[in-house]
Protein backbone atom coordinates (compact mmCIF):
# COMPACT_ATOMS: atom_id res chain seq x y z
CA UNK A 1 0.00 0.00 0.00
CA UNK A 2 0.98 3.40 -0.77
CA UNK A 3 -0.04 7.19 1.58
CA UNK A 4 -2.13 8.46 -1.09
CA UNK A 5 -0.51 12.65 -2.25
CA UNK A 6 -3.47 14.06 -4.38
CA UNK A 7 -4.95 15.72 -1.86
CA UNK A 8 -8.08 16.76 -5.06
CA UNK A 9 -10.77 14.68 -3.16
CA UNK A 10 -11.17 16.74 -0.39
CA UNK A 11 -10.11 20.60 -1.06
CA UNK A 12 -13.45 22.24 -0.94
CA UNK A 13 -12.85 24.78 1.80
CA UNK A 14 -10.71 27.81 -0.11
CA UNK A 15 -8.63 27.79 2.99
CA UNK A 16 -7.38 23.91 2.81
CA UNK A 17 -7.03 24.78 -1.33
CA UNK A 18 -4.95 27.42 -0.69
CA UNK A 19 -2.71 25.09 2.19
CA UNK A 20 -2.58 22.15 -0.49
CA UNK A 21 -1.31 24.58 -3.26
CA UNK A 22 1.20 26.05 -0.85
CA UNK A 23 3.05 22.75 0.11
CA UNK A 24 2.35 21.10 -3.99
CA UNK A 25 3.20 23.47 -5.96
CA UNK A 26 7.27 24.24 -6.19
CA UNK A 27 9.34 27.40 -6.91
CA UNK A 28 9.21 27.03 -10.18
CA UNK A 29 6.09 26.91 -10.41
CA UNK A 30 5.26 23.55 -11.20
CA UNK A 31 4.11 20.47 -9.44
CA UNK A 32 6.19 19.42 -6.47
CA UNK A 33 7.18 15.95 -6.97
CA UNK A 34 7.84 13.37 -4.17
CA UNK A 35 11.53 13.31 -5.81
CA UNK A 36 11.75 17.44 -5.57
CA UNK A 37 11.05 16.73 -1.66
CA UNK A 38 13.64 14.65 -1.02
CA UNK A 39 16.27 16.49 -2.76
CA UNK A 40 15.61 19.81 -0.92
CA UNK A 41 18.00 21.52 1.23
CA UNK A 42 17.34 21.69 4.73
CA UNK A 43 16.41 25.08 4.70
CA UNK A 44 13.83 24.51 2.05
CA UNK A 45 12.76 21.84 3.30
CA UNK A 46 12.19 24.15 6.78
CA UNK A 47 10.50 26.93 5.02
CA UNK A 48 8.15 24.15 3.21
CA UNK A 49 7.34 22.59 6.70
CA UNK A 50 6.87 26.28 8.35
CA UNK A 51 4.21 27.13 5.61
CA UNK A 52 2.45 23.81 7.02
CA UNK A 53 2.37 25.14 10.41
CA UNK A 54 1.31 28.52 9.06
CA UNK A 55 -1.19 26.95 7.09
CA UNK A 56 -2.26 24.95 10.42
CA UNK A 57 -2.78 28.17 12.21
CA UNK A 58 -5.13 29.95 10.30
CA UNK A 59 -7.51 26.65 10.39
CA UNK A 60 -10.73 27.29 12.17
CA UNK A 61 -10.25 23.81 13.81
CA UNK A 62 -7.53 24.57 16.64
CA UNK A 63 -7.79 21.28 18.22
CA UNK A 64 -6.77 19.34 15.10
CA UNK A 65 -4.45 22.19 13.59
CA UNK A 66 -2.52 21.99 16.96
CA UNK A 67 -2.19 17.89 17.07
CA UNK A 68 -1.06 18.47 13.16
CA UNK A 69 1.58 21.56 13.88
CA UNK A 70 2.93 19.27 16.46
CA UNK A 71 3.64 16.65 14.47
CA UNK A 72 4.93 18.71 11.50
CA UNK A 73 7.26 20.03 14.26
CA UNK A 74 8.59 16.74 15.26
CA UNK A 75 9.34 15.87 12.08
CA UNK A 76 11.07 19.25 11.56
CA UNK A 77 13.66 18.11 14.83
CA UNK A 78 13.59 14.19 13.94
CA UNK A 79 14.96 14.71 10.24
CA UNK A 80 18.54 16.18 10.96
CA UNK A 81 19.46 13.65 13.60
CA UNK A 82 18.62 10.35 10.81
CA UNK A 83 21.16 8.87 8.55
CA UNK A 84 20.96 9.33 5.07
CA UNK A 85 18.44 5.90 3.93
CA UNK A 86 16.33 6.33 7.21
CA UNK A 87 16.11 10.21 6.32
CA UNK A 88 15.12 9.62 2.84
CA UNK A 89 12.40 6.93 3.84
CA UNK A 90 11.04 9.40 6.48
CA UNK A 91 10.80 12.13 4.35
CA UNK A 92 9.20 10.23 1.94
CA UNK A 93 6.40 9.26 4.48
CA UNK A 94 6.25 12.58 5.25
CA UNK A 95 5.54 13.98 1.46
CA UNK A 96 2.75 11.59 0.85
CA UNK A 97 1.48 12.15 4.55
CA UNK A 98 1.37 15.60 3.77
CA UNK A 99 -1.69 16.74 1.99
CA UNK A 100 -3.83 14.58 4.45
CA UNK A 101 -2.18 16.47 7.57
CA UNK A 102 -3.68 19.22 5.83
CA UNK A 103 -7.05 17.92 5.63
CA UNK A 104 -6.99 16.79 9.50
CA UNK A 105 -5.65 19.99 9.91
CA UNK A 106 -9.06 22.09 8.51
CA UNK A 107 -11.99 19.49 8.35
CA UNK A 108 -10.67 17.69 11.37
CA UNK A 109 -10.13 13.99 12.15
CA UNK A 110 -13.87 12.86 11.88
CA UNK A 111 -17.50 14.23 12.86
CA UNK A 112 -17.55 12.40 16.05
CA UNK A 113 -15.22 12.77 19.50
CA UNK A 114 -14.22 9.66 19.74
CA UNK A 115 -12.23 9.55 15.79
CA UNK A 116 -10.75 13.05 16.88
CA UNK A 117 -9.04 11.20 19.77
CA UNK A 118 -8.21 7.95 17.29
CA UNK A 119 -6.61 10.29 14.56
CA UNK A 120 -4.37 11.72 16.87
CA UNK A 121 -3.53 8.88 18.98
CA UNK A 122 -2.51 7.73 15.02
CA UNK A 123 -0.19 10.75 14.87
CA UNK A 124 1.78 9.99 18.41
CA UNK A 125 2.21 6.16 17.17
CA UNK A 126 3.97 7.80 14.15
CA UNK A 127 6.08 9.88 15.78
CA UNK A 128 7.05 6.80 18.33
CA UNK A 129 7.96 4.55 15.19
CA UNK A 130 10.14 7.68 13.43
CA UNK A 131 11.75 7.82 17.08
CA UNK A 132 12.91 4.36 16.65
CA UNK A 133 14.41 5.33 13.35
CA UNK A 134 16.49 7.19 14.95
CA UNK A 135 17.22 5.78 18.46
CA UNK A 136 18.57 2.68 16.69
CA UNK A 137 20.95 1.07 13.94
CA UNK A 138 18.29 -0.89 12.47
CA UNK A 139 19.52 -4.35 10.57
CA UNK A 140 18.55 -4.73 7.18
CA UNK A 141 15.80 -6.71 7.66
CA UNK A 142 13.99 -4.81 10.42
CA UNK A 143 14.50 -1.46 8.32
CA UNK A 144 12.57 -3.15 5.34
CA UNK A 145 9.88 -4.01 8.05
CA UNK A 146 9.75 -0.77 9.04
CA UNK A 147 9.74 1.45 6.32
CA UNK A 148 6.95 -0.76 4.50
CA UNK A 149 5.00 -1.01 7.49
CA UNK A 150 5.38 3.32 8.05
CA UNK A 151 3.86 3.58 4.45
CA UNK A 152 1.02 1.12 5.62
CA UNK A 153 0.39 3.12 8.38
CA UNK A 154 0.57 6.62 6.66
CA UNK A 155 -2.08 5.21 3.76
CA UNK A 156 -4.08 3.94 6.90
CA UNK A 157 -4.12 7.67 8.49
CA UNK A 158 -4.85 9.10 5.32
CA UNK A 159 -8.01 6.91 4.87
CA UNK A 160 -8.96 7.70 8.17
CA UNK A 161 -8.45 4.24 9.16
CA UNK A 162 -7.26 4.98 12.76
CA UNK A 163 -8.45 2.51 14.97
CA UNK A 164 -7.14 0.00 11.99
CA UNK A 165 -3.67 1.61 12.03
CA UNK A 166 -3.26 1.98 15.72
CA UNK A 167 -4.02 -2.23 16.01
CA UNK A 168 -3.05 -3.80 13.04
CA UNK A 169 0.20 -1.87 12.11
CA UNK A 170 1.41 0.53 14.96
CA UNK A 171 1.11 -1.29 17.89
CA UNK A 172 2.21 -4.95 16.79
CA UNK A 173 5.22 -3.32 14.98
CA UNK A 174 6.21 -1.28 18.06
CA UNK A 175 6.26 -4.10 20.85
CA UNK A 176 8.65 -5.88 17.79
CA UNK A 177 11.01 -3.28 17.82
CA UNK A 178 10.91 -2.09 21.03
CA UNK A 179 11.95 -5.83 22.18
CA UNK A 180 14.79 -6.25 19.34
CA UNK A 181 16.23 -2.71 21.15
CA UNK A 182 15.96 -4.65 24.59
CA UNK A 183 18.00 -7.18 22.93
CA UNK A 184 20.18 -5.12 21.10
CA UNK A 185 21.04 -2.66 24.24
CA UNK A 186 21.56 -5.75 26.37
CA UNK A 187 24.23 -7.41 24.03
CA UNK A 188 25.94 -3.59 23.76
CA UNK A 189 25.80 -3.72 27.68
CA UNK A 190 27.68 -6.94 27.57
CA UNK A 191 30.28 -5.57 25.33
CA UNK A 192 31.34 -2.21 27.40
CA UNK A 193 31.26 -4.19 30.28
CA UNK A 194 33.94 -5.91 28.45
CA UNK A 195 35.79 -3.00 27.61
CA UNK A 196 35.21 -1.67 31.04
CA UNK A 197 36.89 -4.31 32.70
CA UNK A 198 40.09 -4.12 29.78
CA UNK A 199 40.56 -0.06 30.29
CA UNK A 200 40.51 -0.43 34.03
CA UNK A 201 43.14 -3.31 33.95
CA UNK A 202 45.50 -1.63 31.97
CA UNK A 203 45.11 1.59 33.55
CA UNK A 204 45.20 0.88 36.99
CA UNK A 205 46.30 -2.83 36.95
CA UNK A 206 42.97 -4.60 39.01
CA UNK A 207 41.73 -7.40 37.70
CA UNK A 208 38.23 -6.96 38.25
CA UNK A 209 36.30 -3.49 36.99
CA UNK A 210 36.65 -1.38 40.42
CA UNK A 211 38.41 2.35 41.77
CA UNK A 212 39.77 3.45 44.52
CA UNK A 213 38.65 7.13 45.73
CA UNK A 214 39.98 9.45 45.53
CA UNK A 215 43.75 7.88 44.58
CA UNK A 216 42.49 6.62 40.90
CA UNK A 217 40.81 9.62 39.68
CA UNK A 218 44.01 11.51 38.12
CA UNK A 219 44.28 7.50 36.20
CA UNK A 220 41.34 8.10 34.40
CA UNK A 221 40.62 11.53 33.40
CA UNK A 222 41.08 10.73 30.38
CA UNK A 223 38.15 10.64 28.36
CA UNK A 224 37.77 6.86 27.68
CA UNK A 225 35.11 4.02 28.56
CA UNK A 226 35.38 5.48 31.97
CA UNK A 227 35.65 8.98 32.80
CA UNK A 228 36.16 10.68 36.13
CA UNK A 229 36.46 14.09 36.58
CA UNK A 230 36.10 17.02 38.46
CA UNK A 231 32.89 20.56 37.45
CA UNK A 232 32.48 23.72 39.29
CA UNK A 233 28.62 24.03 39.97
CA UNK A 234 26.54 27.02 39.02
CA UNK A 235 26.87 27.61 42.83
CA UNK A 236 30.35 27.93 42.43
CA UNK A 237 31.07 24.20 44.36
CA UNK A 238 32.77 21.24 43.05
CA UNK A 239 31.15 18.22 42.05
CA UNK A 240 32.81 14.77 40.85
CA UNK A 241 31.15 12.93 38.10
CA UNK A 242 31.67 9.77 36.32
CA UNK A 243 30.90 9.45 32.82
CA UNK A 244 30.55 6.00 30.40
CA UNK A 245 30.91 5.70 26.63
CA UNK A 246 28.21 3.94 25.85
CA UNK A 247 28.19 3.23 21.51
CA UNK A 248 25.03 2.31 19.91
CA UNK A 249 22.87 2.40 23.56
CA UNK A 250 19.52 4.65 22.28
CA UNK A 251 18.59 5.38 26.10
CA UNK A 252 21.27 6.54 28.76
CA UNK A 253 19.14 6.80 30.96
CA UNK A 254 18.44 2.84 31.29
CA UNK A 255 21.79 2.34 32.03
CA UNK A 256 22.37 2.48 35.97
CA UNK A 257 25.60 1.59 37.54
CA UNK A 258 26.15 -0.94 40.77
CA UNK A 259 28.42 0.65 42.95
CA UNK A 260 29.33 -1.36 46.05
CA UNK A 261 31.69 -0.60 48.31
CA UNK A 262 34.71 -3.37 49.16
CA UNK A 263 35.11 -2.96 52.76
CA UNK A 264 31.25 -2.53 54.27
CA UNK A 265 29.72 -3.95 51.40
CA UNK A 266 27.33 -0.98 50.59
CA UNK A 267 25.50 -0.86 47.60
CA UNK A 268 24.47 1.96 45.70
CA UNK A 269 22.57 2.20 42.13
CA UNK A 270 23.21 5.58 39.88
CA UNK A 271 20.90 6.11 37.04
CA UNK A 272 23.06 7.83 34.35
CA UNK A 273 21.91 11.15 32.35
CA UNK A 274 21.22 11.64 29.04
CA UNK A 275 25.11 11.89 28.38
CA UNK A 276 26.42 8.64 29.83
CA UNK A 277 27.60 10.29 33.20
CA UNK A 278 26.44 10.35 37.07
CA UNK A 279 27.73 12.12 40.45
CA UNK A 280 30.01 10.47 42.30
CA UNK A 281 29.60 11.99 45.87
CA UNK A 282 31.20 8.51 47.63
CA UNK A 283 33.89 8.77 50.42
CA UNK A 284 37.42 7.70 50.15
CA UNK A 285 37.56 3.65 49.19
CA UNK A 286 37.71 0.61 47.14
CA UNK A 287 34.49 0.33 45.25
CA UNK A 288 33.41 -2.82 42.59
CA UNK A 289 31.64 -1.30 39.49
CA UNK A 290 29.04 -3.47 37.75
CA UNK A 291 26.32 -2.04 35.02
CA UNK A 292 22.82 -2.84 34.60
CA UNK A 293 19.93 -2.25 32.28
CA UNK A 294 17.19 -0.95 34.16
CA UNK A 295 14.73 1.34 31.87
CA UNK A 296 12.99 3.54 34.10
CA UNK A 297 8.99 2.83 35.17
CA UNK A 298 9.43 -0.52 32.79
CA UNK A 299 8.39 0.84 29.85
CA UNK A 300 10.19 -1.59 27.76
CA UNK A 301 9.00 -4.70 30.12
Amino acid sequence: MAATSSGQAFAADPGLREALDAFRIGSDGQPLTEGAFLALSPALLNERCNGMIESCRRSPRADSAQAVESFVVFFQALVPTLRAEPAREVKATFFRLAPNLLQMAWEDFGDRSNRREEGQLALRQLEALLLEVASVRLAPAESDLLFRSLDQLATLIAGGEYAMAKDVVATPLLAILRKNRVARSLFRLMEVEVALQRYIKEKLGYSTPQIRLPDDVAALAEFGPIHIFDEEGADGEMRRYLQLELPDIPILTDIVVHIAEDAAGEKRDLRLDGLGSVKLDLPPGLYRIGLGYEPEDGRDA
